[in-house]
């Protein structure tokens, strides 16, 4: 009996051993997570025209440079090259994209890893790659461009974003809903997609209330669906013209400008506002009414922490002095 029942505690011992070993060896969790024992990471980035450039790596193997972009749903490669293997198991799509070429074709590869620092990685992800993009995107500024990417960072982590040093803070989110030194715009997610409410005055004194897209992936400050009627309070509409750049090519559009933008307590003043036209700027977002986007470049040099968890936006509480007039203007948006 002594020795049957030594048999089975050292058959329970040795299972336990494995099952302890193994979990031990296997980190790979889906999506993005902490590679080590940190719960705060800082890594440094690249700013090129007001977008947020992450150096990371795929499959262990080649370095991209990626835009990082808060709604987009998937990794997008502009280019089958920049990935070291296609997986064994792709399938094509389409899906609508900003500019004037329409639809977008893509074959999507399964299971990737993607690297953006020592400590964050992202196990088991689908590489969405473009069977034909915009060379404007390919390169910016003299750097090559090689993707987009957002989602999946946002939704795992509090991200904390420094304009002014270029410093991206990666962090548990945990329950928080007030900052010191910052003013907390509630943000709601749909389909992938941040929501921010804003007040808009045109100039003329014209308050609108509009439901805006946070899109970090764009560099304009605001943008403003056609529907919504804002030329019509506007005297300084420009004439029709390339008002951006997005993922399927030129935006056409006017430029006129908002009096004040308030996002919560925070006021910017004088701001340009793109009005893209119909055919290059498709609004496909069903279930929620959208009125536009605010892009990057409005929180330049600022302090912002996207919360996706939690539902906010938090604003560095500074003086804002908005410019007059843009360049080489980006704005992404797939609906991917």
């Amino acid at each position: 009996m002594q020795a049957h029942s030594r048999k089975i505690n050292l058959i329970l011992t040795i299972i336990f051993a494995f099952v302890f070993n193994y979990s031990k060896a296997d980190k790979r969790h889906l999506g993005f997570g902490f590679d080590s024992e940190k719960e705060t990471v800082t890594i440094p980035f690249k700013s090129i025209k007001n977008l947020i450039i992450i150096e990371s790596v795929i499959d262990g193997k080649n370095k991209l440079n990626l835009i990082l972009d808060t709604g987009i749903r998937s990794l997008v490669l502009f280019d089958k090259s920049y990935i070291p293997k296609i997986s064994d198991k792709t399938f094509d799509i389409k899906f609508s994209g900003t500019g004037l070429d329409g639809p977008i074709s893509a074959e999507v590869s399964v299971d990737h890893d993607l690297r953006i620092c020592d400590d964050i990685i992202a196990y088991q992800i689908n590489a969405v790659i473009l069977k034909k993009s915009n060379n404007y995107l390919k390169e910016l500024s003299g750097i090559k461009i090689h993707g987009v990417f957002g989602y999946q960072l946002f939704s795992r982590f509090r991200v904390r974003i420094d304009y002014k040093n270029k410093l991206l803070t990666l962090s548990e989110p945990n329950k928080m809903n007030r900052i010191g030194g910052f003013e907390a715009v509630p943000l709601t997610i749909h389909d992938t997609k941040p929501f921010i409410k804003a007040e808009i005055f045109t100039e003329n004194n014209k308050l609108q209330r509009l439901n805006l897209i946070l899109d970090l992936g764009a560099n304009h400050r605001l943008l403003i669906l056609q529907k919504d009627g804002f030329t019509n309070s506007s005297k300084k509409a420009s004439n029709y013209q390339r008002i951006a750049e997005g993922l399927s090519g030129s935006i056409f559009g006017v430029k006129t400008y908002a009096k004040k933008i308030k996002l919560g307590s925070i006021e910017y003043t004088n701001t340009e506002v793109l009005i893209p036209s119909k055919k290059t700027y498709i609004n496909e977002s069903p279930g929620i009414e959208k009125h536009g986007s605010l892009g990057a470049r409005i929180f330049n040099d600022s302090i912002i922490i996207v919360d996706y968890i939690n539902g906010y936006l938090f604003i560095e509480y500074q003086n804002k002095k908005s410019k007059t007039s843009d360049s080489d203007l980006v704005a992404m948006s797939p609906n991917q």
